[in-house]
């Protein structure tokens, strides 16, 4: 298995694999733009052109995609072996660095010029290949940087354990679920339906959750994300059966996992209340 990678554009993460990147990741961190989803770029007269003229006249001497993806997490293997579409936590759409570029061009200018440069710096130090110079300062970034997330990965283990113990004291204070209002329930749909999510699960982005004519799926389910008695519109989210499945069984460590897409959600649904509120003259709604 391809170990990940995490690189930050402007504190938002993005996923690397071996030679993949994850688009997915990609356009959250462009700020999520209207109309600029991977689904939506890949489907381009000119990205389909470049996909076959490198499909043809490009050999990557790192080997094919599936390479670079477990293959039991793969839904989809586009043909060209350019494109993987994967399911659970580490889910999403993955594509070759030469055409997560292209799409870094397609997302916005200031986010291209990053990826130009630290995305192909990531991929330069995560195959091993050495540096053109020998510089003794860039020796010693590297030696800091080892030790920073050597550093962050332990700070994540022990949020990971509090969260764990947040749940534990939970269990004992807050007591039985209590289901979400019908009023809870339509606000959390109108955010659901809205931008930037338009229907999606808001925790894989890749599943309907809501009809064209705004109905929640079959399947789909109003989640409590840190406590089921704790049903207030800003403590759930509409999800996939799937992400609901893997949420309920998959214990904390993968609810804590998901908690940078709850919070973008909760914010989301926090946004919205204001602005009911300021339309309402200040009325709680």
């Amino acid at each position: 298995m391809t170990p990940i990678s995490i690189l930050s554009y402007q504190g938002r993460p993005i996923r690397l694999r071996g030679i993949m990147l994850n688009l997915t990741d990609m356009w959250r961190a462009a700020g999520c733009p209207e109309y600029r989803r991977p689904i939506h770029w890949l489907v381009l007269e000119e990205t389909t052109r470049f996909r076959t003229h490198a499909q043809t006249h490009w050999t990557d001497p790192d080997g094919p995609v599936s390479q670079n993806i477990i293959q039991d997490d793969i839904i989809r293997l586009d043909p060209d072996g350019f494109v993987a579409t994967t399911r659970g936590r580490l889910g999403g759409t993955w594509a070759h660095w030469q055409l997560a570029l292209a799409y870094a061009r397609y997302l916005s200018p200031e986010f291209h010029l990053w990826c130009n440069t630290v995305v192909r710096a990531a991929l330069v130090w995560h195959d091993g290949r050495p540096a053109a110079d020998h510089d003794p300062l860039r020796q010693h970034l590297a030696r800091q940087f080892r030790a920073l997330h050597d550093r962050l990965d332990t700070l994540e283990r022990h949020a990971a354990d509090l969260m764990f113990l947040q749940l534990s004291a939970q269990e004992l204070l807050l007591g039985n679920r209590l289901e979400f209002t019908g009023l809870g329930r339509s606000i959390i749909t109108k955010v659901v339906a809205a931008e930037p999510f338009g229907g999606q699960c808001p925790c894989c982005l890749r599943e309907r959750v809501l009809t064209e004519t705004g109905r929640v799926v079959p399947g789909a389910e109003f989640d409590h994300f840190f406590h089921r008695s704790l049903n207030k519109p800003e403590h759930g989210w509409l999800i996939c059966a799937a992400c609901h499945d893997e949420l309920t069984h998959g214990g904390y460590l993968v609810r804590f996992m998901r908690v940078p897409e709850f919070r973008a959600f909760q914010g989301a649904v926090i946004e919205h209340r204001r602005r009911e509120r300021t339309a309402s003259g200040g009325r709680v709604v």
